[in-house]
């Protein structure tokens, strides 16, 4: 037995040794990776999941063997409880797919992913805590329906020049989106119109800057877009069209960006917007008068008009205005390449023009500062007096202007089948050399007035169109070809009654 027992010197001895080892064990333990000291903050999956998705493991060092709040990953911000609030990863070398991992992240406020190679389409996310989106100059291919209907605390978004987009329309139904303050989407192949975006009044109480420019846009700007908050509006180089009424409702703009377009009708009242800098209508068909209140503008310093069918006077802007008026007034359908005013004449025919709402077809041809050069329906003699005035089927909308008395000299007054609508002013009754007038097959209304005698009225093809009640008290001819008063009979006190085949005035 006492052979077989250790010595008291050699068992203390390994009894040290073993005791000196534990510490070293502990600590190599203590360096192990373990599942729970990787996914250390409730997002740390999901950003495993978007860091080898769009290669920022490689190119930002999130590594999957660490923790996005626990080991400070360059451009997240996180907030309590180590949830990833902010990613800002701007021109940062990343490719690849948006994963659907990111609209996971349920607390993100910021996601700044602009001027990298991603691919792709955009997941359908919910992003109710996203405030700013911007993912400008990337490949992405495809917008999901109804993106960010959801996102009810956007303030910002921004996705222009992604030129891989396939068309996509914008929502239709934005009004959870009342804290939106920019929206810019250039060259982002957006399509459809904007009656859903914008034509609802109280949409976008807060908006500042809207931007759509060099995309696929059509149709009409809803002339119920308002806003006192909009600054810049940028809608150039699409294919919008219509009347531009609705740019008076935007009591805080600074800039006005609509070339390239196809708008079409005056420029309205601008002397509600006070705070205007820069006027940018260039290449569309507006017609008209440009309104005085632009002129007026206190703070405007540039504007350019070229490529338009503007109307009347030059208008002069101050010399600190930078603006193309030299090559609007050669391309466009001013009264005169200079400053100055316009001849008599010529500004009664713009007044007419403005009674039919300054149709195209005669902004085209009314060039010139003389009716009878060549003008759309303007007849004259030899010795360039105006003699008739023929409008007829011209698809004329609006009302005879009273402009139409100051033609004296016209003997023969034609605007039958157009859309013509109200009375026949006095103005015209009273020209002195007026000898035949042809208003029919459009839709007028109220009493004929007094005209002098020998006038004859023609009223042709059945009309559905007619006055309620037509009076002389003077000799009128009332020429007819296969026509019916619409069941109203003619009121005169001495009436010459001729039925002809064909007018020579047809």
């Amino acid at each position: 037995m006492n052979k077989m027992k250790m010595p008291l010197a050699l068992l203390s001895f390994l009894l040290l040794a073993v005791a000196s080892t534990i510490p070293a064990a502990a600590g190599i333990l203590a360096d192990a990776p373990s599942a729970a000291s990787t996914a250390y903050g409730p997002d740390d999956f999901n950003m495993h999941a978007v860091a080898t998705a769009l290669g920022a493991d490689r190119a930002l060092g999130w590594r999957n063997d660490s923790s996005a709040c626990r080991d400070g990953w360059t451009g997240i911000t996180c907030g309590e409880g180590g949830k990833v609030i902010a990613i800002r990863a701007r021109n940062a070398g990343l490719n690849g797919t948006l994963p659907t991992e990111v609209t996971l992240l349920f607390a993100l406020q910021v996601l700044d992913l602009r001027d990298n190679g991603l691919t792709g389409a955009l997941p359908d996310a919910v992003f109710l805590e996203l405030t700013n989106l911007h993912i400008d100059n990337n490949l992405f291919t495809s917008v999901p329906a109804d993106f960010l209907s959801t996102a009810r605390s956007l303030q910002g978004f921004s996705i222009s020049n992604n030129t891989q987009l396939q068309p996509w329309e914008l929502l239709h139904d934005a009004h959870r989106l009342t804290k939106l303050r920019h929206f810019i989407a250039n060259n982002a192949g957006v399509s459809g119109t904007l009656s859903g975006f914008l034509g609802n009044r109280s949409v976008f109480p807060e908006l500042s800057i809207l931007s759509l420019a060099h995309n696929l846009l059509t149709g009409h700007v809803p002339a119920t877009f308002y806003s006192r908050t909009l600054h810049r509006l940028d809608l150039s180089s699409n294919d919008l069209s219509g009347p531009i009424d609705f740019i008076a409702n935007l009591l805080g703009l600074e800039e006005l960006l609509l070339d390239h377009n196809s708008f079409t009708g005056p420029m309205p009242d601008l002397s509600g917007l006070w705070k205007l800098q820069v006027v940018d209508v260039a290449h569309n068909r507006l017609t008209g008068v440009v309104p005085a209140s632009l002129t007026d503008l206190g703070l405007l310093n540039s504007v350019s008009l070229t490529g338009n069918l503007f109307q009347g006077p030059l208008p002069e802007l101050a010399s600190s205005v930078h603006s193309d008026i030299t090559n609007a007034a050669f391309n466009g359908s001013f009264c005169r390449t200079e400053h100055g005013p316009c001849d008599p004449l010529v500004d009664a025919f713009i007044a007419i023009a403005g009674g039919f709402q300054y149709p195209e077809a005669l902004a085209a041809s009314w060039k010139g500062n003389h009716p009878c050069a060549g003008w759309l329906g303007v007849n004259c003699d030899d010795g360039g007096v105006i003699t008739e005035v023929n409008l007829c089927r011209l698809g004329l909308n609006g009302t005879l202007h009273p402009a139409f008395g100051t033609l004296k000299t016209i003997q023969a007054l034609l605007l039958a089948g157009n859309n013509i609508s109200g009375a026949v002013p006095q103005s015209i009754a009273e020209l002195p050399l007026l000898r035949f007038q042809d208003v029919s097959d459009n839709s007028l209304e109220g009493s004929m007035p007094r005209f002098h005698s020998g006038v004859s009225i023609w009223a042709q093809d059945g009309s559905e169109h007619c006055l309620k009640e037509w009076r002389a008290k003077t000799t009128v001819k009332l020429i007819t070809k296969n026509f019916q008063l619409c069941g109203i009979h003619p009121n005169f006190d001495k009436l010459e009654t001729s039925f002809i085949g064909r007018s020579e005035y047809s």
